[in-house]
């Protein structure tokens, strides 16, 4: 998957660097949610501001991300999320589920 981890102290950023989000790389998005977590990251936000499409399994790889997080008692966030993606997101009512931060 295209993205890189910023990471301050115990926060870390997750700066999604494809225009195109399919769920495809579901696996090593989760992995480095899960290595984060190990490494002691106690909030973990998603950057979706290059984002422009998001397929249903891109939705839910942010779900068992976002459910990861809960389980573990990680603050999780979306942020710089475009209008379209806010568009599916609402849609979907997972705009009331997800924290989401800073919309483009």
């Amino acid at each position: 998957m295209d993205f890189k981890v910023n990471q301050l102290e115990n926060k870390s950023v997750i700066v999604l660097e494809k225009k195109n989000i399919l769920g495809t790389e579901g696996a090593d998005f989760q992995n480095t949610i899960l290595d984060l977590i190990e490494e002691g990251s106690k909030s973990i936000g998603i950057d979706l501001s290059q984002v422009e499409y998001i397929t249903s399994w891109g939705i839910g790889m942010l779900v068992h991300a976002h459910t990861t997080c809960m389980n573990k008692e990680i603050d999780f966030h979306l942020s710089n999320v475009s209008e379209k993606i806010m568009s599916i997101l609402k849609k979907v009512k997972l705009d009331c589920i997800f924290s989401i931060q800073g919309n483009s």
